[in-house]
């Protein structure tokens, strides 16, 4: 097992990226907390989880309050000990796509930027303090492909991920020496996560296809397109993805963003 006694926490844990990528940590060995803003989807997680014979637990944390997170976190190393994989999947619906850059506010353009980049630095702080002590770890956050290849009308959802990737290598850099990993996750579009697995990004999608005059499902399919794999990106293949980045086989990677686009973004 990949992650055999070792102690996760995801941040975004109730979603649909983050639930995936809790359950197979858990199937790898890991056990898991659970944290987000809706309850009953923690729950219904951590329930999965233990239905399949793995320890997980749920607390509900703003992950946007960095004195919350740290409370959290110190409470999650209290009940299992020290954190050795701290990973953030959280969604925020704030911000808009659809609209060109040049009829945005000021404030409209710098909240993705803003709200985004508070929680991954809030969890990968919190997470890096306790790793300090103890030597070693692997902190993870989750970025759109336009942190790499700009997409006229996709907001500042790109801004808001390349600032995310620069902290993942600057924190790779500084917490090293300590035994410590950064790795980044940059995700292309997930259908799925709209069409059935009730996450954020319908809202968003909706809002976008409105906007555009183009149908929804229409819209999906162009979120997940540009690859040259046969179908889109799915949360499984994520979940598979950072569950191997997180343990011990991936211990040459730090610094690093793995491209999870399935081909739509080529480096």
């Amino acid at each position: 097992m990949l992650l055999n006694g070792k102690n996760a926490i995801v941040y975004g844990g109730g979603g649909a990226v983050g639930g995936a990528v809790a359950r197979a940590f858990a199937h790898h060995g890991a056990t898991v907390h659970v944290a987000g803003r809706t309850q009953a989807k923690l729950d219904a997680v951590a329930a999965r989880i233990a239905a399949e014979g793995s320890t997980a637990h749920a607390e509900r944390v703003d992950a946007l309050d960095e004195e919350a997170v740290e409370r959290h976190m110190a409470r999650a190393v209290d009940r299992t000990g020290p954190v050795d994989i701290c990973v953030n999947t959280v969604g925020i619906d704030v911000g808009d796509q659809g609209l060109p850059l040049v009829s945005m506010s000021v404030p409209e353009f710098l909240d993705p930027i803003t709200a985004y980049l508070r929680t991954n630095f809030a969890t990968a702080r919190a997470a890096a303090r306790r790793m300090l002590d103890a030597r070693g770890g692997v902190i993870m956050s989750v970025s759109p492909p336009m942190a790499r290849v700009p997409v006229a009308l996709s907001g500042s959802f790109g801004m808001a991920g390349a600032a995310i990737e620069a902290m993942c290598r600057q924190l790779a850099m500084e917490l090293g020496p300590s035994g410590i990993r950064v790795v980044g996750l940059r995700l292309n579009g997930i259908p799925e996560t709209a069409e059935r697995l009730g996450s954020h990004t319908r809202d968003v999608w909706e809002r976008a296809a409105e906007r555009l005059g183009v149908p929804f499902e229409r819209l999906l399919e162009e979120v997940g397109a540009g690859g040259p794999l046969p179908g889109p990106l799915t949360v499984r293949q994520v979940a598979d993805a950072a569950a191997f980045l997180a343990s011990d086989r991936a211990a040459g990677l730090t610094g690093t963003v793995a491209n999870l686009t399935a081909g739509a973004v080529v480096d």
